[in-house]
């Protein structure tokens, strides 16, 4: 038997052919092969679900299949190196390090072999210095030098709070170790010399003289590129006590200091045995130190994380961002992640290491502030909004001592309005010094943003406050302004009058962050951050000028009778005729 097929239009035809062309040359991808464990032998034991791409391009990419199999759809035009990596996750049986293999267009049997990651630790390994870090990878180093993480274990401000030995008037005010128990570390080393505090089980005394270099250096390196998970139930436990942990493999001969853990999925120089994390890009790899309570009353420490959950920028879709987005911005160009070469990468793939903070210029991007104001009824009435539009967190935010003001002044020919209506500065605002000094605000029109902390000190004596989150037993208030939203504060402030045709109010506000609270800092003597920076920035001012009339608001004079039967009538004649107006239909109605 003849069978015919008969095709009735152009469209069909042309479906025909290509389906025809489609069986005729079978699809394939452009490079395959397969990923086995390293050292599992010939074969070799097949790897399901790694991840794969060409080496700096992470699109197009595969998964393996359950042999281990993949088809990646690209064509290079020479050869490339074809990566692989299986995300790490510290509860799996078996984790390895990331490879890859070259390979040519068109080839089918690419064979990319992952190192196993030991599963035991090297317990006599020393983290590793910095400057181990910096012989390759010197630009990042260059950046690390210049950030706060660099100087957490010789921060000024914090050994003068520790063991008042910080700066020449540290001893002065509340010193730890001069109202605790002897031995007791107060956990300022958990975060401020991690690597070593670590060793010794929590009990470093931050004031320790023998610190090795690895502790002196505070947040190095290998704090966060050796840190292999941070635990999402335990959120407000103390970094390496019961919320981070780390990971020092044995490397059976090996330099210790080469296992680490990065967010890059394709890294394959062997002198780097890289661990594909993706907590890296994560938020929650700063909560391990950037959130945290009081261990024995649960009072709140850091929040940073936990106000980041609750922002607009945890939230999927284009608005999302990370911690790092905004504190390890991409760097301004492509290049490469190593001094000595390697591939080029995009400017993403190449985060600064700076861990930019609170600086003037971040703070009046990520910050608004708008003011208007009006003449009402014989006074002045002026509202100021404070929009935290751009942080990831509250403002402000990190330790309780951080804290801001909002601070509206009104004044009429030099001399200024006394208040009426409206918040006022709070008490913390003020120094503990006798009298009224240059920088006191408490009491003046405005408001204060800050979450200030109550407790006894070590667990004795009177409730006080302001206090450290170590003597911390309950929070007393809190005016943070949460990430996305707005705060508005209205005062009014009395005019005389009548006044002069043309008379002016001059309205100023202001927007005040300071990095600690000014009866701490006066007490200490601190005139400058750690790092000679400023500890009061003006993040915004505002100026208006107001034209004013004056006067008292209209009052009713004595009448008889007679005098109030008029009124009734003219008040009842003028809302008559307005409701008139009301009902009168407009046009197009």
């Amino acid at each position: 038997m003849v069978s015919t097929l008969s095709v009735r239009s152009p469209r069909a035809a042309g479906a025909l052919l290509g389906a025809l062309a489609l069986a005729a040359f079978p699809a394939r991808a452009d490079i395959g092969g397969r990923v086995l464990v390293s050292g599992s032998g010939v074969p070799g034991t097949p790897i399901a679900g790694a991840w794969v791409h060409l080496q700096g391009q992470p699109v197009p990419g595969t998964f393996t299949d359950a042999n281990g199999d993949f088809s990646l759809p690209v064509s290079p035009a020479g050869s490339v190196v074809v990566t692989a990596a299986v995300p790490y996750f510290r509860g799996a049986a078996e984790n390895f390090l990331t490879g890859g293999a070259f390979a040519l267009n068109g080839q089918t049997d690419a064979e990319i072999r992952l190192e196993p990651l030991p599963s035991t630790d090297d317990p006599g390994y020393e983290p590793a210095s910095y400057l181990v870090c910096s012989g390759c990878h010197n630009g990042q180093a260059a950046d690390w030098q210049t950030s706060h993480h660099a100087f957490t274990a010789s921060n000024a401000w914090v050994r003068d709070l520790f063991s008042g030995d910080g700066t020449p008037g540290g001893a002065a005010g509340y010193v730890f170790k001069n109202t605790h128990d002897p031995g007791d570390s107060g956990f300022c080393a958990t975060c401020h010399a991690p690597m070593r505090d670590r060793e010794l089980g929590g009990n470093l005394m931050l004031d320790d003289p023998t610190l090795p270099a690895y502790g002196a250096e505070g947040v190095n390196c290998v704090t966060c590129h050796q840190m292999d998970s941070v635990d999402a139930g335990n959120l407000n436990a103390l970094h390496h006590l019961g919320k981070a942990t780390y990971r020092f493999p044995d490397s059976d001969g090996g330099d210790t200091y080469t296992f680490v853990w990065g967010p890059l999925d394709d890294v394959t120089f062997g002198g780097m045995r890289a661990s594909h994390s993706t907590l890296h890009r994560q938020s929650l790899l700063c909560a391990s130190c950037h959130q945290y309570a009081n261990p024995s009353t649960g009072a709140p420490g850091q929040n940073t994380y936990g106000e980041w959950l609750a922002s607009p920028f945890a939230q999927p879709g284009p608005g999302f961002r990370t911690c790092q987005d905004c504190h390890m911005p991409p760097a301004g160009e492509s290049g490469t992640i190593c001094a000595f070469g390697g591939i080029e990468r995009p400017p993403g793939d190449r985060r600064r290491h700076t861990f930019i903070g609170t600086t003037p210029e971040t703070l009046a991007a990520n910050l608004a502030l708008t003011a208007s104001a009006v003449e009402v009824a014989g006074r002045l009435q002026v509202s100021a909004t404070v929009d935290n539009f751009g942080a990831g967190h509250s403002f402000p935010t990190g330790l309780s001592a951080r804290n801001a003001i909002l601070w509206i002044e009104a004044a009429l020919d030099g001399q200024p309005l006394a208040q009426v209506a409206g918040p006022t500065i709070p008490w913390w605002a003020d120094d503990e010094v006798p009298g009224t000094q240059p920088g006191d605000l408490s009491g003046l029109p405005g408001k204060g943003f800050a979450k200030v902390l109550s407790g006894r000190i070590n667990g004795q004596g009177p409730v006080v406050r302001p206090v450290l989150f170590i003597d911390a037993e309950a929070v007393d208030s809190d005016t943070l302004i949460p990430s996305g939203a707005l705060d508005v504060t209205t005062v009014e402030f009395a005019l005389p009058g009548p006044l002069a045709p043309g008379a002016e109010v001059d309205v100023t506000v202001r927007l005040l962050w300071r990095r600690a609270f000014r009866a701490l800092a006066v007490t200490k003597g601190w005139t400058t951050d750690p790092r000679g920076g400023p500890i009061e920035i003006e993040v915004h001012r505002v100026e208006l000028a107001v034209p004013v009339v004056g006067g008292t608001p209209f009052e009713i004079p004595a009448a008889g009778a007679a005098g109030l039967a008029a009124l009734a009538l003219a008040l009842g004649a003028f809302g008559l005729a307005r409701l008139r107006r009301r009902r009168r239909p407009t046009a197009g109605a």
